[in-house]
C-alpha cells in the first residue's frame, strides 16, 4: 500500500517508482516486487522473470543487462489523474546505458482517503 498526501501526489508517485528502480538496479527484484501490492487486471505481477523477459524480448538477445538508477525526470516521465481517482505514472526503462522505448506503466488504485495499492500494468514498447 502507499500512502499519499493530496498535495504531492506527482512527487510521490515519482520518489516511489524511483525506489522501485533502485532495486532493479541493485538487483534486488525481491524489494522491488514488494512494492507492488496487486496484480494488473490480468491477474499478473512483474517480478523478476517477466522484467527479464520483457528485456530480453526488447534488446533481442540472452545476453546480460544492466538496470540502471537513472534520475527519474531522465526516463520521460507521464502523470496522469484518472476520472475514478487513481493515478498512472509511466516512464522508460533504462537498460545498459541509454533510455529504452520500454514504458513502465504503474497505477495506484485507491483504496480509502489517502491509501492506495500499487501494481504495474505493464513493460512494453508503445
Amino acid at each position: 500500500m502507499v500512502q499519499l498526501s493530496p498535495q504531492n501526489v506527482e512527487l510521490e508517485l515519482k520518489a516511489y517508482c524511483q525506489k522501485w528502480l533502485l532495486f532493479l538496479s541493485q538487483g534486488d527484484f525481491e524489494q522491488a516486487n514488494a512494492l507492488i501490492s496487486a496484480p494488473n487486471n490480468y491477474g499478473a505481477r512483474w517480478g523478476k522473470q517477466e522484467i527479464t523477459e520483457a528485456v530480453i524480448d526488447y534488446f533481442d538477445s540472452e545476453s546480460n543487462y544492466q538496470i540502471q538508477n537513472t534520475e527519474m525526470s531522465l526516463c520521460t516521465p507521464e502523470f496522469l489523474e484518472c476520472d475514478d481517482g487513481s493515478f498512472l505514472y509511466g516512464f522508460y526503462l533504462p537498460v545498459n546505458g541509454e533510455i529504452t522505448d520500454l514504458t513502465v506503466e504503474f497505477e495506484f488504485s485507491r483504496i480509502s482517503d489517502n491509501e492506495f495499492s500499487a501494481t504495474i500494468n505493464d513493460i512494453h514498447v508503445l
